[in-house]
């Protein structure tokens, strides 16, 4: 059975969740509601386009696809338009990855991390983060780590390359059998993708290890 949208929040964090199953959230009356609320969503999208056009989605449509009455769209229309002026709010020069160094001081909070968080980190064609998203939370495998979940974000937001980062709770950074295995299967993937990997980063204690700098990565 598919995890909830409100689950996944739970889980992974919001970032995880897609378009689709944010707006989902929106409608959703308590998690039994989820499957409707995820249909309302994906109609809704259609109807208006994308989620952009959403910003101005007239009521007719918001009361026809998802059901909402006039004082619900206004309300709808409100957090639509507080999103935009936050994501407004909070544009600027995008940090740029010009090595490992530099993804070990992104991921500097994953240190105190009690269990292992595999996350992807989308870049432009100028090596500046468009974002990163959290993947999977547990102990990492290559049955875990699926590679159509790591590049899907990728793939949506037209992301040039990838980085995957990931921590140690143990402390110590040196890459595991299935570390590099992963890898290696991310690796083959972002190559008949034309997403590159370009790192692997380990989080320790007070070190990271870089499996391009490593070799594993060619």
């Amino acid at each position: 059975m598919a995890e909830s949208p409100l689950q996944k929040l739970r889980d992974l964090g919001v970032q995880s969740l897609s378009s689709v199953e944010l707006l989902s959230l929106a409608f959703a009356n308590g998690e039994q509601d989820a499957d409707a609320a995820l249909t309302v969503a994906r109609r809704l999208l259609r109807a208006a386009g994308g989620i952009r056009s959403l910003l101005s989605a007239p009521p007719e449509l918001l009361a026809s696809e998802a059901g909402l009455d006039a004082e619900q769209a206004a309300r709808f229309h409100a957090l639509m338009e507080l999103g935009r002026r936050s994501a407004d709010a909070g544009r600027g020069e995008r940090t740029q990855i010009s090595g490992p160094e530099d993804v070990m001081r992104l991921f500097s909070h994953l240190r105190d991390e009690r269990k292992e968080h595999f996350c992807a980190v989308l870049l432009d064609a100028k090596n500046r983060v468009l974002k990163s998203t959290t993947v999977h939370i547990g102990t990492v495998s290559a049955s875990v780590v699926g590679v159509r979940e790591f590049f899907r974000e990728a793939v949506r937001e037209g992301a040039a390359s990838i980085i995957a980062v990931h921590n140690h709770p143990s402390g110590d950074p040196t890459p595991s059998k299935e570390d590099l295995t992963v890898t290696k299967a991310l690796a083959e993937a972002g190559r008949v993708l034309e997403i590159p990997l370009l790192d692997h980063v380990i989080i320790g204690e007070n070190d990271f290890r870089s499996l391009q700098r490593m070799g594993e990565i060619g």
